[in-house]
């Protein structure tokens, strides 16, 4: 029995497509911002901080310890 694979697809096929993987997405990117958020926390992972003392959010998260980690004015005793 040879079965016949759909290889053309409609604009409305392709419409539920891109909605059931920008759903898929979301779900993705929200179970890693959390599992993220807990792990960062659990640890106290930081952001690292420029010369000039300012956060470098797009660089990897450092060690608290680190000497470039990067701390609010208001966690800083």
């Amino acid at each position: 029995m040879t079965k016949t694979v759909k290889t053309e697809l409609t604009r409305d096929e392709v419409l539920i497509i891109l909605e059931v993987y920008n759903t898929i997405d979301a779900m993705v990117d929200d179970t890693m911002e959390m599992m993220s958020y807990s792990l960062r926390n659990m640890f106290d992972f930081r952001t690292p901080m420029n010369d000039c003392g300012h956060p470098v959010h797009y660089r990897a998260s450092v060690m608290p310890d680190d000497p470039t980690a990067w701390y609010h004015d208001s966690e800083v005793d």
